[in-house]
C-alpha cells in the first residue's frame, strides 16, 4: 500500500486540496514534502502556514495514507524495530553499549566534555590577546590573572577559571587565525614528556597532548608520548608575525621541524590547557608548535559509507558545522586508517556552515529532499544548541528559544523516522562557560533536549586518550558505560592501540 500511494502522490500538489499556493505555503514553513507533512500535526501546520484546521487535518490524513502511516499492533511494531539499520562507531566496545551501533529512525546525542587532559608545563609561552592587547604570557601567568579576577572552580582533578576576554592564535585547518578562548583549565601530573628538535622548539607537555606531525599516510595529530626522534612536527609562524596582527597566515606559512630528542621526565606539577571551542589547537612555545586538544562524528561520516558486511549502509552523510568544527583533515587521516581512498570518502560527505539557528533549520528543511535525491543515511548536526544559546541569552529568552529548539528537534525525528537514516547531535557543555560554573555534568538544552533524542551518551576523558561513553538515556539500553580511544586514525578500542 504504501509504495503504491508513494508513486500515486509524488508532489504536495499531488494531494488532494493542496494547490499551487498552499503548496507554497508548506514549502515555506518546513514541510516541503508529502514525509515532511505526514508526520505532522494539523495544529502545528496550521499555525505555521495559516492554512485553515480542517484543510490541515484533510491534508495530512492523505499524506499518512500515502506513506502508509497508521495504527500498528505491537507484532507489526516489533517487524520494524527488527529492521532498524546500525552504523559502527570503529569501536566494538561502544557498538556494544549502543545495541550494535548508531540506530537509523532515531536521534543520538553525544555530549561531554573536551580533552582536559591535553595540557602543557606551567611555563610555556603562549601569544594571546587580552582585552584587545597582543602579548606573549607564560601560561600559569595567564591562568593566574583570570583567577584573581573570576576565580576558579575545581573540576575533573583540576580547576577551571573564566576568560572573558581573551583570545590565542589557533590553527583551523587551513591557516592560524585568531580563537575566541573562554577557559582555562589545570591540574596537576606527575610526569611530562620533553619533546626537543633541529632548531630549538622545546615542549613540555602531557602524554596525551597531541602534535601536528607528517606520518607516513600524511599530516596527523599524534600523541606526545607518541612522539619519536626523526619525527617531523608543525611549526607556526614565528611570534612576532603573529603579534603584527595578520588576519591569517596560510597553511603554507606552516613549516616542519624534525624531533631530534624525546624523552619522560618527572614533574609533579600543575600543567595548563587552553580550551578553544570549534578548533580545539592553539599555537604556543619560544618556537611556536601547533598544539591539539579533540571525533566521532567524522568516524561515523566515513564509516556509513561501509558496505554492511563492515558495519555501514552504503550511504552518504551530510555534516550540518555550527560551529567550524569539521576538519578534512581528520576525514583524510580515519579514512586512510581504514584502507580507503580519502577523496572518494570526502566526496560522499555533504558539508554545509550554519550561520544562524534560523539557517541551520532551514538547511534541514531542505534535506527532506537531498537525502532521498543522494542515498543519505547520516545527518550530523555540530553541535545543535550552540546557535540557539548565542542568540537567544537571558531568561527572558528562554522560552522563544526552546520552542525554536524543540521544533528544530523535532524536524530531526521527521527526517530520521520519515527516510531510515541515522540522526547524531552533538552537545559538547564545556565549550560554554555559564554550563561550566553551573553543572558541568548536564548538557545545555534543558526539557527539551532531554526529552527528545532517543539515545544520550555523555563523554568522558580519561587517562591518556582513553574516553568514558556512558548511556544517560535511552528506552531500549540500559545504563552502563565502556571505554573507547582516540587514536591519530580514528575511533578504536584500547586493545587496538
Amino acid at each position: 500500500m504504501a509504495r503504491a500511494k508513494e508513486k500515486e502522490y509524488r508532489d504536495l500538489t499531488d494531494l488532494p486540496g493542496v494547490g499551487p499556493s498552499t503548496a507554497q505555503k508548506l514549502i515555506e514553513a518546513g514541510y516541503p514534502t508529502i514525509e515532511a507533512l505526514a508526520v505532522s500535526t494539523p495544529h502545528e501546520v496550521s499555525q505555521a502556514t495559516g492554512i485553515p484546521l480542517a484543510t490541515a487535518q484533510k491534508i495530512i490524513q492523505v499524506a499518512r495514507e500515502a506513506l502508509d502511516i497508521s495504527l500498528k499492533t505491537a507484532l507489526d511494531l516489533k517487524k520494524e524495530r527488527m529492521t532498524v539499520r546500525k552504523i559502527t562507531t570503529g569501536s566494538k566496545n561502544l557498538d556494544a553499549l549502543l545495541g550494535g551501533g548508531v540506530e537509523t529512525r532515531t536521534i543520538t546525542e553525544f555530549f561531554g566534555e573536551y580533552g582536559s587532559g591535553k595540557c602543557v608545563d606551567r611555563e610555556t609561552p603562549i601569544p594571546a590577546i587580552r582585552g584587545g592587547e597582543s602579548d606573549v604570557y607564560e601560561i600559569e601567568d595567564l591562568y593566574f590573572k583570570y583567577a584573581a579576577k573570576n576565580g576558579e572552580k575545581p573540576y575533573d582533578g583540576g580547576f577551571l577559571v573564566r576568560a572573558e576576554d581573551l583570545a590565542v592564535y589557533s590553527f583551523d585547518g587551513e591557516a592560524v587565525r585568531k580563537a575566541r578562548a573562554p577557559l582555562l583549565y589545570r591540574e596537576k601530573v606527575e610526569k611530562i614528556v620533553v619533546i626537543k628538535t633541529s632548531r630549538g622548539a622545546v615542549v613540555r607537555a602531557t602524554r596525551a597532548h597531541p602534535l601536528l606531525a607528517l606520518t607516513v599516510k600524511g599530516p596527523a595529530w599524534v600523541a606526545s608520548a607518541s612522539i619519536r626522534p626523526g619525527t617531523m612536527i608543525a611549526l607556526a609562524p614565528p611570534l612576532g608575525r603573529l603579534l603584527e596582527g595578520s588576519t591569517a597566515i596560510m597553511h603554507r606559512g606552516i613549516s616542519w621541524d624534525r624531533v631530534v630528542e624525546v624523552r619522560e621526565e618527572d614533574y609533579g606539577d600543575y600543567v595548563y590547557d587552553v580550551v578553544v571551542p570549534g578548533h580545539h589547537s592553539f599555537v604556543a612555545g619560544s618556537l611556536p608548535v601547533v598544539m591539539h586538544n579533540t571525533q566521532i562524528c567524522h568516524q561515523l561520516a566515513i564509516n556509513v559509507q561501509l558496505p554492511e558486511d563492515r558495519g555501514g549502509l552504503e550511504g552518504k552523510a551530510v555534516y550540518v558545522d555550527s560551529e567550524g568544527t569539521f576538519r578534512w583533515e581528520r576525514i583524510d587521516q580515519m579514512a586512510r586508517g581504514l584502507g580507503l581512498d580519502p577523496d572518494k570518502v570526502m566526496e560522499n560527505i555533504f558539508w554545509i556552515r550554519a550561520v544562524n539557528s534560523h539557517h541551520q533549520m532551514a538547511i534541514v528543511n531542505e534535506l527532506f529532499d537531498l537525502v532521498k535525491r543522494e542515498n543519505v543515511k547520516l545527518v550530523v548536526v555540530d553541535s545543535v544548541t550552540s546557535h540557539f544559546r548565542a542568540e537567544f541569552p537571558g531568561r527572558e529568552n528562554l522560552a522563544t528559544r526552546q520552542q525554536l529548539l524543540n521544533r528544530h528537534l523535532h524536524q530531526l525525528v521527521r527526517l530520521a523516522e520519515v527516510h531510515d537514516l541515522a540522526v547524531v547531535i552533538t552537545n559538547q557543555v564545556m565549550a560554554r562557560p555559564d554550563v561550566f560554573f553551573g553543572d558541568p555534568t548536564q548538557a545545555v538544552g534543558g526539557h527539551v533536549l532531554y526529552h527528545t533524542p532517543g539515545v544520550r551518551v555523555q563523554l568522558k576523558k580519561s587517562r591518556g586518550n582513553k574516553r568514558i561513553a556512558r548511556v544517560v538515556d535511552a528506552p531500549h539500553l540500559p545504563e552502563s558505560e565502556t571505554v573507547f580511544v582516540i587514536t591519530e586514525w580514528g575511533i578504536r578500542d584500547p586493545e587496538e592501540e
